[in-house]
């Protein structure tokens, strides 16, 4: 009986300490998976406001060569026929 008992109290104590830090790097682990999740979410809200604005600047864009095209490109035709004219003129 007392061979059993200086065999197990230090068994015991050594299972009870393994599952302690065990328990204690998966929490460990846990917050850092945590912190690491909040970080690339974050990052990922910066990146869509930063696509947000790029798209809107893609649509400022393309309204102003819409807005060109509207106005300018129908009157070429009567530029170019100016040009020539004052190139026979001269």
């Amino acid at each position: 009986m007392e061979l059993d008992l200086k065999i197990i109290i230090p068994l015991i104590s050594i299972i009870i300490g393994a599952v302690v830090a065990f328990y204690k790097m998966k929490n460990e682990y846990d917050k850092e998976l945590r912190k690491t999740d909040k970080e690339l979410n974050n990052k990922i809200h910066k990146l869509e406001i930063e696509l947000e604005k790029i798209k809107g600047r893609d649509e400022n864009q393309q309204q102003i060569i819409n807005l060109f095209q509207t106005q300018i490109l129908d009157h070429l035709p009567k530029i170019y026929d100016l040009i020539n004219t004052t190139k026979k003129i001269k």
